[in-house]
């Protein structure tokens, strides 16, 4: 392989340079190597879109499940709610506890893809520890 001067600040004029220098043989493996990043970087892309779409979608309820949850809700901190109520209220606080492990599990994922912490993505996206469904 040729040794070749590398400048400090790289540009594409640099890289197409070095490409230039390089024989059939190895020009053929580093067209197979950047291939091979292109697709994982693709792949990775997609999988980070998907994290961030199934994150958005477990952040709440419905429109107007998360409504009637605020109202149940108020109710609740007041202690006027009732029987039937109360069965709602809690259907839908399980309906938010389960999203909030489904966005959990996506947060931990991308947070290993991005090579962070959960607390790290949470700060990188905007996202407060607490359930954003209050």
């Amino acid at each position: 392989m040729p040794t070749v001067q590398v400048p400090v600040q790289l540009t594409v004029e640099h890289l197409m340079a070095v490409v230039k220098q390089l024989s059939p043989a190895e020009l053929h493996e580093f067209m197979q190597q950047l291939a091979a990043w292109q697709q994982y970087n693709g792949q990775q892309a997609e999988e980070e879109a998907a994290l961030l779409a199934h994150i958005e979608e477990n952040s709440r309820l419905p429109a107007a499940e998360q409504r009637r949850y605020k109202q149940l809700r108020r109710k609740r901190e007041r202690g006027t709610l009732t029987e039937r109520e109360l069965t709602e209220y809690q259907a839908l606080l399980q309906q938010l506890e389960a999203r909030n492990v489904k966005r959990i599990a996506a947060l931990i994922a991308l947070a290993q893809q991005r090579g962070t912490t959960l607390r790290g993505i949470m700060a990188e996206l905007g996202l407060h520890s607490e359930a954003n469904a209050k």
